[in-house]
C-alpha cells in the first residue's frame, strides 16, 4: 500500500515537473527572432500583401487577353409591336396592321471582345502591377528588418535590466555586509552609533533601487513578449548575457557603410519602383488623348414562337464581328489635368528619393558614431571597475584599522556600483547601436 502511494506521488511529481518544463522557454536572441517571424502580426500582414499583389498582376494581365462570355435569354412579349402601313388596294385610304415578331424569343450564344489598341493603357497598367508586386516584396523585407531590429533592441533591453538587477542586488548585499561589519565594530567599541545609522540608511536606500529595477525588468520583458507574440503563460530563461560582441562592421569606414546601405536597403528599391510607376502613369494619362480600337465578335442561335413548343427548326444562327474606334475629342480638360498631375508625381518621387537617401545616410552615421562612443566607454569602464573595486577593498581595510571613516566605505561602495552600472549601460548601447547599424545596411 505504501509502495503504491509512493508510485502515485512520484507520477504526480513527474507530471508537475514535465508541465513546468514545457512552460519554460530557453530564450536566445536567435530564438526570439524565429518566434517573432512566426507570430508577429505586422509580418503576417506584409506577407498577405505580397500574395495579394501577385493576384493583382494576374488580374492586370487578364486585361491583355480576350474576354469570352456565354449568354442565354428567354424573352416574352406581353404585347407585340404593331406596324401600320397604307393599304394601296383600299380606295378609302385604309390601313394595314402587322404584328412584329413572336411572343417568345430564346437566344443563346458567345460574345468575344479584344482590345486592339489602347494607346499603351492596358500594357502600362500590367507593368505597373508588376512593379507593385516588387514594391510589396521590398515592403516585406523592410518589415522583416524592422521586426528584427525591434526584437534585438527589446531582447538587449531585457538583458540590460537583468544585469542592472544583478548590480543592484550586489550593491545591496555589499551594503548589508558593511552594516554587519559596522555593527560588530560598534558592539566592541570600534565604531560610533553614527556609523551604524549611516550604514543602515545606505541599506535602506538600496532596497527601493532593487524593487524599481525588478519592475523595470518586468516592463522590458512585457515589451519583448509583445514584439515576438508570446503571452505570459510561458516563462523565459535567458541563456545569454550582455557582452561586447565583435563585428567586422566596426572596422569598416563610414563611407563604405553608407554605400552598403544605399545599395541594399529595400526602401531604395521601393522608391525606385515608385518612380517607375509614376513614369508609367504619365504614359497612361497620355493614352487619354489617343484613339482606342476594340474588336468584338458574336455567335448566337435565336428562335421565336408564340408558344413554348420550340423545336430545332425554330432556331437560326447568326455570326457577326465588329471593329469600333473611340476618338476622344473633349472632356472638360480632365485628361490634360490628369496628365499634368502624373508629371508632377514623377517630380515628387524624385524629391522623396532624395529625402530618403539623406535619411539613410543620417541613420548610418548615427549608428556608426554610437558604436564608436560605446566601444570607448566599454574599454574605459572595464578599467574603472577594477580601480573602483580596489578602492573599495582599501577603504574597508583602512576602516577596519581605524584609518578611514564609514563615509569613505560608503563612497567606495557607490563608486563600484556606479562603475558597474556604467559598464552595463555601455554594453547595452554598443549592442543596440550595432543592431541599428546592421538594420541601416540591411544585414540584420
Amino acid at each position: 500500500m505504501i509502495f503504491r502511494k509512493n508510485i502515485i506521488l512520484f507520477c504526480i511529481l513527474l507530471i508537475i515537473v514535465t508541465f513546468t518544463q514545457a512552460e519554460t522557454l530557453n530564450l536566445t536572441l536567435e530564438k526570439a527572432k524565429e518566434i517573432a517571424f512566426a507570430n508577429n502580426p505586422s509580418l503576417k500582414l506584409a506577407r498577405e500583401g505580397v500574395r495579394k499583389s501577385s493576384q493583382q498582376v494576374i488580374e492586370a494581365r487578364g486585361n491583355l487577353l480576350p474576354t469570352v462570355s456565354a449568354f442565354s435569354s428567354l424573352q416574352h412579349a406581353w404585347e407585340l409591336a404593331t406596324m401600320v402601313m397604307n393599304n394601296p388596294f383600299s380606295p378609302a385610304g385604309g390601313k394595314l396592321y402587322f404584328k412584329m415578331g413572336s411572343e417568345n424569343t430564346i437566344a443563346s450564344g458567345i460574345n468575344i471582345s479584344q482590345p486592339v489598341y489602347t494607346g499603351g493603357l492596358i500594357m502600362n497598367s500590367y507593368k505597373i502591377s508588376k512593379l507593385g508586386y516588387t514594391i510589396t516584396e521590398s515592403q516585406l523585407k523592410a518589415t522583416e528588418q524592422k521586426i528584427l531590429s525591434d526584437v534585438t533592441s527589446s531582447y538587449y533591453g531585457v538583458l540590460f535590466m537583468n544585469s542592472t538587477l544583478a548590480v543592484s542586488e550586489e550593491a545591496l548585499q555589499s551594503s548589508e555586509e558593511n552594516l554587519n561589519q559596522v555593527t560588530q565594530y560598534f558592539n566592541v567599541g570600534k565604531s560610533s552609533r553614527f556609523d551604524v545609522l549611516r550604514a543602515e540608511v545606505q541599506v535602506a536606500n538600496m532596497k527601493p533601487m532593487v524593487i524599481s529595477t525588478i519592475n523595470n525588468l518586468k516592463l522590458a520583458e512585457s515589451h519583448l513578449r509583445m514584439v515576438i507574440g508570446i503571452n505570459d503563460s510561458i516563462d523565459f530563461n535567458y541563456t545569454e548575457k550582455l557582452e561586447l560582441v565583435y563585428s567586422e562592421l566596426t572596422e569598416k569606414s563610414l563611407n563604405v557603410l553608407i554605400d552598403l546601405a544605399l545599395t541594399s536597403r529595400p526602401e531604395i528599391v521601393m522608391m525606385d519602383n515608385q518612380k517607375y510607376i509614376a513614369q508609367k502613369q504619365v504614359s497612361m494619362s497620355r493614352a487619354a488623348f489617343i484613339p482606342s480600337v476594340m474588336f468584338g465578335t458574336a455567335y448566337q442561335y435565336q428562335g421565336q414562337r408564340d408558344d413554348f413548343k420550340f423545336t430545332g427548326d425554330d432556331f437560326f444562327k447568326s455570326f457577326n464581328s465588329s471593329v469600333s474606334i473611340s476618338i476622344p475629342i473633349f472632356n472638360g480638360m480632365k485628361s490634360s489635368a490628369k496628365y499634368q498631375q502624373a508629371k508632377i508625381a514623377v517630380k515628387e518621387t524624385e524629391h522623396q528619393t532624395e529625402s530618403l537617401v539623406n535619411g539613410i545616410k543620417l541613420e548610418v552615421k548615427a549608428a556608426y558614431f554610437s558604436i564608436q562612443e560605446a566601444m570607448e566607454k566599454v574599454q574605459t569602464q572595464q578599467k574603472t571597475i577594477e580601480q573602483a573595486k580596489e578602492a573599495q577593498r582599501l577603504a574597508r581595510l583602512l576602516y577596519s584599522e581605524g584609518s578611514s571613516t564609514q563615509l569613505d566605505v560608503i563612497n567606495a561602495d557607490l563608486a563600484v556600483q556606479q562603475a558597474q552600472m556604467n559598464y552595463q549601460q555601455s554594453l547595452f548601447e554598443y549592442n543596440v547601436a550595432l543592431a541599428n547599424l546592421k538594420k541601416a545596411i540591411n544585414q540584420l
